[in-house]
């Protein structure tokens, strides 16, 4: 249940005419535009790493492409991520949304167009050049998660609206992966060299990041964040104060929200594995440009997959509470991932077509119910003196479980086999359905704009 006096219950009837963000609000509409871009960017920059390592290994060899180096590239980001989740969320609930909103893109701009200009003759080996920038550009990106839920769960007031605001944020993920594999097969397509496409992938992030910084400079601070100011200086508390006494109540659903991340980024990531073994299974090219445009095609295939559950999440969060969406869609995910387990076990060498069909629904499940609520519900639950601080401790949980995943289950992969690693999975879902049963609201969504009270 809910702490005492927190206003979780059954949320306002809607109708079809209700607009998803106020018609008088062009202030609102913008943050939610802002979100949106600012959320495609980061998206692209997390998912185009994986062909840019590609792409690095073809051309400079695996003399300089180590095994360790694409390890260095990709863990540093992942660093840099969980790093800035926790430094601009607790920004955000000290000095305000708006400044710390606009430096996450600043950021992003700036490690996106310095990844680009990385130089492969300098005396620093441009894995390490490449590994800081990405490390930076990861604290641009993890500032992201708090800053983008925080800002549009406070432009809208309507439970209905706001959910599906939200949902159409957090949907971008789908379509930065879908941006990335696009503009990868276009400039394979334009015979672009090795050497100036992975420049221009890195470099085409800063893009749509340079124009959520133009339309963040325009917000002003939330009518949340004002209110709780103005009642810090009421009732004469510091900001620190404030917090320690509200989180003494809200624990629970700190823990709640921190535990269901990190379990479900823990199979999340692990999908890797899953996405290896039916590419080796579905590709065999040898050209070095025709393996870069295979992949580009297959992670494309992968994002369909991915829009299209978050395309059923945003219809279905109208109707359906954020408990129901997480805790089944957690039990559904477990019950595939046994079932898989228990299919591979049985069938060594599966179809390639069988596997597509089994990653297909496993990214439809994820991305209708879990992905979307473990974004959501931190956004929904906190006050607004803690509500980007405990948004941005969530999601590096949620990071700290897809380090777990990458490190935990190829190693079990290759003792056990596949059948292990989706067990394992399997495993990881039924538990984010024990800790969703647990210390999750049983709510449609909560009224945030009486939680101060």
């Amino acid at each position: 249940g809910a702490p005492p006096g927190l206003p979780y219950g059954p949320m306002k009837e809607g109708t079809e005419a209700t607009p998803l963000v106020p018609k008088d609000g062009a202030l609102k509409r913008l943050a939610v535009l802002a979100s949106c871009v600012g959320f495609l960017a980061d998206s692209y920059d997390l998912f185009t790493i994986d062909l840019v390592v590609l792409i690095l290994e073809l051309h400079y060899g695996e003399a300089l492409i180590s095994a360790k180096s694409k390890a260095l590239m990709v863990s540093t980001m992942l660093f840099g991520v969980v790093a800035g989740q926790l430094l601009f969320g607790l920004l955000a609930d000290r000095w305000g949304r708006k400044w710390t909103f606009v430096s996450t893109a600043g950021l992003t701009v700036f490690s996106c167009l310095a990844s680009a200009l990385c130089d492969g003759d300098a005396a620093v080996p441009l894995p390490l050049q490449l590994a800081l920038c990405r490390f930076v550009l990861g604290c641009g990106v993890g500032g992201e998660y708090p800053l983008s839920a925080t800002v549009s769960a406070e432009a809208v007031a309507d439970g209905n609206s706001r959910g599906q605001v939200m949902t159409l944020v957090v949907s971008m993920q789908g379509f930065g992966m879908l941006l990335a594999s696009v503009l990868a097969l276009l400039l394979v397509h334009m015979g672009i060299s090795l050497e100036a496409l992975w420049r221009l992938l890195l470099a085409f992030g800063a893009i749509p990041s340079a124009l959520a910084f133009c339309l963040r400079w325009q917000l002003t601070e939330s009518e949340a964040f004002q209110g709780s100011q103005r009642s810090k200086v009421r009732l004469d508390q510091s900001h620190g104060q404030k917090v320690l006494e509200t989180l003494g109540s809200y624990w629970h659903l700190l823990l709640g929200t921190s535990s269901a991340w990190l379990l479900m980024n823990m199979f999340m990531y692990s999908l890797a594995s899953f996405k290896s073994s039916i590419f080796e299974a579905v590709i065999h090219s040898t050209a070095a440009t025709d393996q870069v445009w295979d992949q580009a095609f297959f992670a494309s295939l992968t994002s369909a997959f991915a829009i299209a559950g978050f395309a059923a999440g945003f219809l279905l969060i109208r109707s359906a509470s954020r408990f129901d969406m997480q805790f089944y869609g957690f039990l559904a995910l477990s019950a595939v991932f046994f079932g898989v387990s228990l299919f591979t076990q049985l069938q060594p060498n599966p179809s390639a077509s069988s596997l597509l069909m089994m990653m297909g629904l496993v990214f439809f499940l994820v991305n209708s119910g879990p992905n979307l609520t473990t974004y959501i519900l931190p956004a929904e639950c906190f006050p607004t003196c803690c509500r980007a601080s405990c948004h941005g401790v969530s999601a590096a949980c949620g990071k700290l479980g897809a380090c777990v995943g990458t490190a935990a289950f190829p190693l079990l992969q290759r003792s056990c086999g596949m059948p292990a690693v989706y067990l394992a999975c399997g495993a990881a879902s039924a538990l984010g359905a024990l800790v969703t049963y647990g210390l999750t609201p049983r709510c449609m969504a909560p009224d945030i704009q009486k939680l101060e009270s």
